[in-house]
């Protein structure tokens, strides 16, 4: 489930290729009242910069929810834009970018471009008439279907489809299968990063034995649980269950499947000695606590399980004494079936058109061009793009990040964000954290989520 990042100013956080995720209309209350954005346009270039004067080129509207340093690396792509093209661009940022959008769509002043993280709201707008399509008419495309799939695959841009038409591509895209560790503290234990869960189980009980404590928690947080289950559930399920459980309810919460990977959860949350505190210091413990209960500088823990952006927390906001690769790093979530192989779980923004006009047009055929790919990569922020120059990033973090989703086999989108949000949010957040409190009580709560899964769709 996505969440707002700790992080001042940043964004909600919050990943031959087969990805089967099914962009279906989730139902989204929309606030009614007038919200409003904060504008910053982007400055024009000089006629010799451009090529020619912008003077009769108009100014085009991006709404985006980046603040902080995610809006100051997509204005690196927007002043290229500009510099390319002399097309002016004002980057509005806003927290309720779905509200603020609807309102305009409603006055008759809708944005040329937005980047949305939801799918659902994306499947509303496109059934709704409001979007342009990129691939549509053949001949005639907006975007080059050749050239997108070069940069992206077919299974990624497949995420931007709404009934088998293209409205949006992933233009960011975060990684949530990321288990975050200090090599030093695993060096001196004589551990190896894990392969598997067992080896997961091994490692920590190796912490245990050594008197350490081996995860933080997070656990106050409901998103943080929803993840690990996600993670879980994409290692016993298929692409296709996964996508049934959360998207269609088409499986049910008391399958088999579910059933197992709620197991698992129940085992690493009811271990005793496994998170500071038991049962309660982790449904007492936030995301950002428990980031700090691993790698503050009175640490009390030797992991942390939690998205890409965990990195930049680290090191900005938690302890800016520790070297990123060195100090702390991350790995893969482990295998719990083989036979389901590593998915990567995660989420990402999706550039959608509601006004098509020459200058949208260039700027959504720049966004995916492997220029604006290696300017945006270079920022240290995260790209789907398999075009990107990885010797352009200098973090050694995110550049491990770009490469484990660049070449993911199978990226599944944040579950609990595809769901109905009474159930991907509110429900499933509380029945985790009551799992957490009654690791031996599987059946009754799989029988609950079923329950209110009913009445979620």
């Amino acid at each position: 489930m996505a969440a707002s990042s700790p992080i001042a100013g940043d964004s909600t956080i919050p990943r031959a290729i087969h990805i089967l995720v099914v962009l279906t209309v989730l139902t989204i209350v929309a606030s009614a009242c007038t919200q409003t954005a904060t504008p910053a346009s982007s400055s024009a270039p000089s006629a010799a910069a451009s090529g020619g004067s912008t003077a009769t080129k108009r100014t085009i509207t991006v709404i985006a929810n980046w603040g902080g340093g995610e809006r100051a690396a997509f204005q690196k792509v927007i002043d290229a834009f500009t510099a390319k093209t002399g097309i002016p661009v004002n980057y509005e940022q806003s927290r309720q970018l779905e509200a603020l959008v609807r309102t305009r769509v409603a006055g008759g002043n809708p944005p040329d471009i937005i980047f949305d993280s939801r799918p659902g709201a994306i499947a509303e707008f496109a059934k709704a008439g409001n979007l342009i399509p990129l691939d549509e008419p053949v001949g005639k495309e907006i975007l080059d279907p050749k050239a997108l799939e070069a940069a992206l695959g077919k299974s990624f841009i497949d995420l931007g489809r709404v009934d088998k038409t293209l409205y949006g591509f992933m233009f960011k895209a975060d990684s949530k299968s990321t288990i975050w560790y200090k090599p030093p503290s695993l060096t001196a234990l004589g551990g190896t990063t894990p392969k598997t869960i067992d080896d997961l189980y091994a490692l920590a009980d190796k912490y245990k034995a050594a008197g350490k404590v081996p995860f933080g928690s997070g656990g106050k947080d409901g998103w943080v649980l929803t993840d690990w289950f996600e993670n879980i559930y994409a290692r016993v399920a298929t692409p296709k269950q996964y996508n049934d459980l959360f998207v269609t309810h088409k499986v049910s919460w008391t399958d088999p499947t579910v059933k197992k990977a709620l197991g698992v959860f129940a085992k690493i949350f009811g271990t005793p000695g496994y998170f500071p505190g038991g049962a309660q210091g982790i449904v007492g413990t936030a995301f950002t606590e428990g980031i700090g209960q691993a790698f503050s500088k009175s640490p009390v823990a030797e992991m942390y399980y939690e998205g890409g952006f965990v990195g930049v927390i680290i090191g900005t906001d938690i302890n800016k004494d520790l070297k990123a690769g060195t100090d702390y790093d991350f790995f893969t979530f482990p295998t719990v079936d083989p036979a389901f192989g590593a998915p990567i779980t995660g989420g990402g923004d999706f550039a959608v058109m509601f006004k098509d006009s020459p200058e949208g047009r260039a700027m959504m055929q720049f966004i995916a061009t492997k220029e604006a790919a290696d300017i945006y990569a270079a920022t240290g922020s995260g790209t789907p793009s398999k075009l990107v120059d990885v010797a352009k990033i200098t973090d050694p973090i995110a550049k491990k990040l770009h490469e484990q989703v660049a070449s993911a086999t199978v990226f599944l989108f944040d579950g609990s964000d595809l769901a109905p949000s009474a159930l991907g949010g509110d429900f499933l957040f509380s029945a985790l954290q009551d799992l957490v409190l009654h690791p031996n009580e599987v059946d009754r709560i799989a029988q609950a989520l079923e329950n209110f899964a009913k009445t979620a769709y």
